[in-house]
């Protein structure tokens, strides 16, 4: 039996909050390039990561960060590493591997590289988009639906871009009878 997200959040009425985090995206389209603004915010962190990307070849231009809040006083040592990243070419299969091996985890921060994600995430749905606002009509939007089908960023990333256009079926709920086995 599955419940819905309202029925799963009736469990929270009256409890004490442990954590929370926002992280939040913008992207704007410049005369530089792209910039993609991500911020993070929970119980113990406060930081803010920009980057400027190239809006022909998707190189980043520039990348900063900066911490407003963190536990440990090392943590401001992280942001650095992510000045590695410049001129890196985000277009392309394996970039978050890629930038893995450029930043190792030990020389980075994991919400630094949230942040970084999510702004990989924004940028490419932030610029891809506005091709989509501006399709006025079905036959467009279903054109740049299977162009993004096709493209090595979101094909069979999600359920709209799968090229055997299948969708997925009501999963059994897992027992751990059947983990056990």
């Amino acid at each position: 039996m599955s419940r819905s997200v309202a029925e799963l959040k009736k469990l929270a009425l009256n409890q004490r909050q442990t954590f929370h985090r926002t992280v939040a995206t913008e992207v704007y389209l410049t005369e530089e390039g792209a910039l993609v603004v991500a911020k993070l915010h929970d119980n113990y962190h406060d930081m803010e990561m920009a980057v400027l990307v190239d809006r022909d070849t998707y190189v980043v231009k520039d990348i900063s960060a900066v911490m407003h809040r963190y536990p440990f006083d090392t943590c401001v040592f992280s942001w650095n590493s992510y000045k590695r990243l410049i001129g890196l070419k985000l277009m392309g299969g394996g970039v978050l591997h890629k930038i893995h091996n450029m930043i190792p985890r030990v020389d980075g921060c994991t919400h630094l590289y949230v942040a970084l994600e999510a702004c990989l995430r924004a940028l490419f749905i932030g610029s891809g988009y506005e091709d989509l606002k501006s399709n006025a009509n079905e036959e467009d939007h279903k054109r740049h639906q299977n162009m993004l089908r096709q493209h090595p960023l979101t094909k069979d990333t999600c359920v709209s871009f799968r090229n055997d256009e299948k969708f997925p079926e009501e999963a059994e709920a897992i027992s751990e009878e059947s983990t056990s086995r």
